[in-house]
């Protein structure tokens, strides 16, 4: 009888817990219908424009989208978190680790499992400090890729593709020292790298120390500053002639938060996940509207440098400097929203990680080099009876791009079989369209590309939403390879217009 009781008793406890999708949490499932360009076919663009289908990617954004993630927001994916949080043995310390496996579904339907920086932490509170304060350890024993410096994820930087995507592939573990305090934190971390020496034929360990602090200095004001020295390895062009030049990268990140009603947001993608039933976790709760006003705005910078082959000078190295901005505001007033962004990346700062162009070399002396420069506006108004907030998004951009004052040899600028100098214009890194070499009288050049989107979400329930958006760019840097009358492939201009959709139909829990 005691037993059935207690049965009974655990029945009714489990009824009143909250409900979980098991050890799955920032689960997404999108099933998608889209089109990049309604007005060209299979064929006709480059990148390839596939008529309507189902599933979508990158192509289907504009570029303002997903600012804050790494991800295009149609993918299908979610994470297996197996988690344990225990007082230690030892007064005022507690444990807690978490396995994470990122699960991506491919529209190809094939699977990417990934670790999705795992990690084992050990958090230490003095008597008398706040619940939110504390000394932790965290280690990272496969990758660290979550502990980045920057604050906007479009332009962090320090994650695993610092070591350049040779030791990205392979993992980048880690580890991070925290102290927070009630209005201010500090932090010390590193992270190890294997990479192939190309002089020895034999991986070597490569090293990076990152550092940072924040402090709020009104309620209302928050001022952070970080940063970090990685390695790189050597260059492998002056490797192959017998010439050992090493490839160091540093750089400094700042930014300065004012803001009323809202807290200081950060991206999910730099947060590490707990599954903790004691610490109910909503990733995707649908938007609050309290009423009144309430807003942030931050500005971001960041510098970087790091030393490239030099292409004016044999066996020689030089600094290559990088810098990025972004402008975020964003208000909420009653049921309407209103978001401002604007980016300033100069081109190395987007090739940082490749790093440069060509891979591991500067640019030569006499380059002409232009940055990415955009703002985007938008808006948004919430009709509570129907769960429906329609929205649109204004946005302008001066891609970044580049042109050599003479053809480069080994092809880049331009490719072989192409004559002249030509303005390669870059998307975001190694995405390039190389314009023709004149346009009227004079050289062509990057223009601007104007992007007007229309949106709409329709929640169905507290996780399952209906989201549709119909958008057109006028973009004249687009370019395609069609042969000339000798047989040889140069590059000639497409059509401008591009208008597109994207509809979803999208559980997130």
């Amino acid at each position: 009888m005691k037993t059935l009781q207690t049965l009974a008793l655990m029945g009714l406890t489990a009824l009143s817990a909250p409900a979980w999708a098991g050890d799955f949490v920032d689960t997404r499932l999108s099933f998608v219908f889209a089109d990049d360009n309604v007005l060209a076919g299979a064929g006709e663009t480059t990148p390839n424009s596939p008529n309507a289908r189902f599933g979508a990617g990158n192509q289907n954004t504009q570029f303002y989208d997903n600012f804050n993630t790494k991800f295009s927001g149609f993918e299908s994916l979610s994470n297996i978190v197996l988690y344990k949080r225990m007082p230690a043995f030892f007064e005022g310390l507690t444990t807690e680790a978490a396995l994470t496996l990122l699960v991506l579904e491919r529209p190809s339907g094939g699977v990417d499992i990934l670790d999705n920086s795992s990690y084992v932490r050990l958090n230490y509170q003095p008597p008398g400090w706040g619940e939110k304060e504390g000394l932790s350890l965290t280690g990272f024993p496969v990758s660290a890729d979550r502990f980045r410096l920057g604050y906007a994820y479009r332009i962090s930087w320090g994650g695993s593709p610092i070591f350049t995507n040779r030791a990205a592939a392979a993992g980048v573990p880690g580890a991070k020292l925290q102290l927070t305090r009630d209005r201010w934190y500090a932090y010390l971390g590193g992270k190890t790298a294997l990479v192939l020496n190309d002089l020895v034929l034999e991986q070597e360990t490569l090293y990076g120390v990152m550092g940072g602090a924040g402090w709020d200095i009104l309620e209302t004001l928050r001022v952070e500053a970080g940063g970090g020295f990685f390695q790189k390895g050597i260059v492998p062009g002056l490797a192959n002639q017998g010439i050992e030049a090493n490839v160091n990268a540093a750089g400094v990140s700042g930014q300065i938060v004012y803001h009323v009603g809202v807290p200081v947001g950060t991206s999910i993608d730099f947060r590490l996940y707990k599954n903790d039933p004691e610490i109910y976790q909503r990733f995707f709760a649908p938007e609050q509207y309290p009423g009144g006003l309430s807003y942030s705005v931050s500005l971001e910078g960041s510098y970087l440098t790091q030393t490239l082959q030099d292409p004016d000078t044999f066996g020689a190295t030089k600094p290559q400097g990088a810098t990025a901005l972004a402008l975020q505001g964003r208000a909420k007033f009653n049921l309407w929203r209103f978001n401002v962004l604007a980016l300033y990346r100069s081109l190395s700062f987007i090739q940082f990680d490749v790093p440069g162009f060509p891979p591991f070399q500067d640019f030569p002396t006499g380059t002409e080099l232009k940055p990415e420069m955009f703002v985007a506006v938008g808006a948004d108004y919430h009709l509570p009876n129907l769960h429906l907030t329609p929205g649109f998004i204004l946005g302008v951009q001066q891609p970044a791009s580049f042109r050599s004052p003479q053809p480069l040899i080994g092809g880049s600028n331009p490719p072989l079989g192409i004559s002249g100098t030509r303005t390669v214009v870059v998307r975001d890194a190694n995405q390039l369209s190389i314009l023709p070499s004149t346009c009227g009288s004079g050289v062509c050049e990057a223009e601007p590309i104007l992007s007007a989107k229309a949106t709409f979400r329709w929640d169905l329930s507290e996780s399952v939403a209906a989201v549709g958006e119909v958008y057109y760019t006028y973009d004249t840097n687009r370019t395609t390879f069609e042969d000339d009358v000798t047989g040889i492939a140069q590059p000639n201009f497409e059509k401008p217009h591009a208008l597109g959709f994207n509809t979803l139909l999208q559980a997130r829990f």
